[in-house]
């Protein structure tokens, strides 16, 4: 027998500092992988553009022209085959793209990342980005940090909870490793890969980024990920409510750009499927024409603009260094159409730092835009690039602190803050009324795996026993005759619980159901201790729900018995009351009330709506009008 079927479904637990402990390996092992993957990124793309074998590259820095010249067109087409054929090795089923993988393995396969599959869709995101596809390395690192924590987690054979706490820990780590970002990274998990958040589960997401970040730090050093053009914070460039109205518009444009974002990557897909069924040639043609963009804007403009993640022309734009309503509006065109072709025509790879890219262009135009119409505001078009970077990750991802502590981590500027906060929670609203599902939950409601996007306190959870308990029983010896104790009780049109004792031990208990004084045994002689059921679980009055809904999970019960007194073996006498899973599920519901969507136009008729239908009496007083009441 294995070791998951010795301890069950749920593995075994372990203590915290040893969760702690497991969380601090994979930090640093997810470190370490993002240093590798780096390396492993940079000899590709240095073997593609620059025919050298070398594997240090700073995408924060221009790549110079190409030895190959206008042929350095076929490079990102040549690139997209080998990610053809990494994929289509890949069973159908696993060929899920990055982040969203990952949260489908936490919210519906208990955890379990499958570690093949998530490293060849690591290297294929990798040989995507390194040959000039529009994808960033990030969503690599994260499935690679998740995919160690889910195999570690499953050889040391954890408990569920854990592992999927480890999952998100690994995805962060990577996060953390890819952008030298901690707190975002952590945050990250909070908004989209926690189902809790709890001290237990909170403690090894931030240790396992704290440790990746601690490994990456070694090799690239403590400065920021991009640099921005700032000022001292005692000369702000944005003062008073005025300056911060053009950024209400900005927000509300965002908003729309995230969902024109994921709308048009959806329906690229569609149509490269329609031009071919064949998925090489799907993806040779995309990339292609990527490859085109890239050279024609090294002819045009002097860099290949949008060739892999970009961040050389993220950079240009924050230190001011473009300027212009023409390239801005340029740039921004062109890095969406790279990006929609990439992915569109079957590309593996992430939207992060498409987001990053494409929301500071158009921050660029709009603040280029916003300056000459106001020119008195005195509006930083640095400040537009920012907020757009944050609004349109927050919009299309649909983590709105995420996007504004991550942004916040990379560039190091607090002077925008405030539009920042502003722009990203306006760009979110208008996104999700306009469509509810994120860039990444978008597939998986597609297939039917629907993924919660408010995190909401079970107030339930933490209340305690005695509160939650019902006192409607009867206390009952196991010696007495069935037949007899029926006829001593009263129907009283709900269900009935009995505690059954024998003698001073709880026995345990007998559930009867309204209409119970028309049941009679077949054996006359039937004692009480004969349909006792023993699936109970006992509980102090001080014990929380949450604590008592895992004893019964782990049991198998159907019912609480709640005991009174401090000793270790209660007594029949210490009953003071139960919780059967039926009363759970009514205070459930009435915890949730408070939460629920406000009411809105019911789909169905008024016939079903209503609890008792009596057709006669409803068309007789809708005909009638209200009757006067008789004299007595």
């Amino acid at each position: 027998m294995t070791a998951e079927g010795e301890h069950g479904h749920e593995g075994r637990p372990v203590a915290l500092a040893a969760l702690s402990l497991i969380a601090l390996l994979i930090g640093v092992l997810a470190g370490g992988s993002s240093v590798l993957f780096r390396a492993l990124v940079a000899g590709i793309h240095n073997l593609f553009f620059l025919g050298t074998l070398s594997f240090y590259y700073d995408p924060n820095l221009h790549t110079p022209a190409s030895w190959l010249g206008p042929l350095v067109i076929l490079s990102p087409a040549i690139g997209g085959i080998a990610v053809v054929m990494l994929m289509r090795a890949l069973p159908s089923d696993r060929r899920g793209q990055g982040v969203s993988d990952i949260i489908d393995a936490i919210y519906y396969r208990e955890g379990r990342v499958r570690t093949v599959s998530a490293f060849a869709k690591s290297l294929a995101a990798g040989v995507q980005s390194a040959s000039g596809g529009s994808v960033g390395r990030e969503a690599a690192i994260v499935q690679i940090g998740a995919a160690l924590a889910s195999r570690i987690s499953r050889l040391l054979n954890l408990a569920q909870w854990q592992r999927m706490t480890l999952v998100a820990a690994g995805a962060a780590a990577g996060l953390a490793g890819a952008f030298n970002a901690p707190l975002g990274s952590i945050v990250f998990a909070i908004e989209l890969m926690m189902p809790e958040i709890s001290a237990r589960t909170l403690l090894p997401v931030t240790i396992a980024s704290g440790a990746s970040t601690f490994v990456t730090r070694f090799y690239y050093g403590m400065q920021p990920t991009f640099l921005v053009q700032t000022v001292m914070a005692t000369h702000l460039r944005i003062a008073g409510v005025l300056g911060l109205l053009p950024f209400v518009l900005f927000g509300i444009l965002l908003g729309f750009a995230a969902w024109s974002m994921i709308a048009v990557l959806g329906w690229s897909e569609r149509q490269f499927a329609r031009i071919t069924p064949n998925p090489y040639l799907q993806h040779m043609i995309g990339m292609f024409i990527v490859g085109g963009l890239a050279y024609g804007l090294m002819v045009a403009a002097g860099h290949y603009y949008v060739a892999g993640p970009s961040y050389a022309a993220l950079q240009d734009m924050l230190r001011g260094d473009i300027s212009g309503l023409g390239f801005f509006a340029l740039l921004f065109t062109a890095k969406v159409l790279a990006t929609i072709l990439t992915l569109g025509s079957g590309g593996s790879g992430g939207v992060f730092s498409a987001s990053l890219v494409i929301g500071a262009a158009f921050g660029g135009l709009v603040g280029t835009a916003a300056a000459l119409i106001v020119p008195g505001l005195g509006l930083d078009v640095t400040d537009f690039c920012i907020v757009g970077m944050a609004g349109m990750l927050g919009g299309t991802t649909g983590a709105a602190i995420t996007a504004i502590v991550m942004v916040f981590e990379l560039t190091r500027d607090y002077n925008v803050i405030v539009p920042m906060i502003l722009g990203v929670t306006l760009a979110l609203a208008v996104r999700r009324a306009v469509l509810p599902e994120s860039v990444y939950t978008l597939k998986l409601v597609k297939k039917g795996h629907e993924v919660p996007d408010a995190l909401q306190a079970n107030t339930y959870r933490i209340r305690h026993a005695d509160k939650a308990m019902a006192t409607d029983f009867e206390l009952r010896q196991a010696s007495e005759r069935l037949d007899d104790v029926i006829v001593s009780l009263e129907e009283t049109g709900k269900p009935f619980y009995l505690i059954v004792a024998d003698g001073a031990r709880i026995k345990g208990y007998v559930r009867l159901d309204p209409g119970f004084k028309l049941w009679q045994s077949r054996e006359p002689a039937m004692m009480l201790g004969d349909v006792a059921r023993t699936d109970f679980a006992l509980a102090r009055p001080n014990d929380t729900m949450f604590d008592l809904i895992g004893r019964l999970a782990r049991r198998g019960g159907n019912l609480a018995v709640v005991v009174r007194g401090t000793r270790r073996i209660p007594r029949a006498d210490d009953v003071a009351g139960y919780i059967a899973l039926d009363t759970m599920g009514t205070a459930v519901i009435d915890n949730a009330r408070a939460y629920a969507a406000p009411p809105m136009r019911n789909p169905f008729p008024i016939l079903y709506r209503r609890r008792v239908i009596r057709p006669i009496r409803f068309w007789r007083n809708k005909f009638r009008g209200p009757q006067p009441e008789r004299e007595a």
